[in-house]
C-alpha cells in the first residue's frame, strides 16, 4: 500500500474557523447583555431626571403656598423630602430640595438669617433650588441626579 502524504492545512483552517465563529458568538453574547443592562439604566436615569423636574416645581408650588401663621411653628421652607414609591409601594427614588431665596429689600419678620420668607416679598423674589434625586438600588449602578435652578415665585 502506498501512503499518500497529505498537508494538514485543511485540518488547520477548519479549526479557525470554528474558533472565529466561537469567539463571535461570545461577543454577541456579551453585547446583548450589556444592551439589555444600558437600556434598563437609561430608563431608570431618564425617570430621575424627569421627577427631578417635578420635585423643583412642586417645591415652587409649596414655597407660594407655605403657611406662615405662627401656628405653623416654622416660617420658612428650607428643604422638601419626597419618596416615590412605585406599583406595589416599595421606595425607588428620594428627591431631597434644598431652598435658599433672594429678593431686592428688606428680611422679613421673624425669619432666621440663613433663609428669608419668600410670600409677600413681591415679584423680586427668586428661589435657588439644589434637587438630589438618588435611587433606592434599582440597579446596578447607582443612579443619582442634581439640578440646580432658579426660580422665581
Amino acid at each position: 500500500m502506498y501512503a499518500t502524504k497529505r498537508s494538514g492545512f485543511a485540518m488547520i483552517l477548519a479549526i479557525f474557523v470554528v474558533v472565529l465563529v466561537a469567539l463571535g458568538g461570545v461577543l454577541l453574547l456579551g453585547n446583548a447583555a450589556t444592551g439589555t443592562k444600558s437600556t434598563g439604566d437609561n430608563y431608570l436615569r431618564a425617570q430621575a431626571e424627569l421627577l427631578a423636574l417635578s420635585a423643583t416645581e412642586f417645591a415652587v408650588m409649596r414655597a407660594q403656598g407655605f403657611d406662615i401663621s405662627p401656628a405653623a411653628g416654622s416660617l420658612c421652607l428650607e428643604n422638601l423630602k419626597i419618596t416615590v414609591n412605585d406599583a406595589s409601594n416599595n421606595p425607588m427614588f428620594d428627591a431631597n430640595v434644598t431652598l435658599s431665596y433672594s429678593f431686592r429689600g428688606a428680611k422679613p419678620v421673624n425669619c432666621d438669617d440663613t433663609h428669608i420668607l419668600a410670600v409677600g416679598t413681591g415679584k423680586d423674589t427668586m428661589i435657588l433650588m439644589d434637587v438630589t434625586v438618588t435611587d433606592r438600588s434599582l440597579s446596578t449602578e447607582p443612579i443619582r441626579v442634581h439640578k440646580r435652578s432658579w426660580q422665581k415665585l
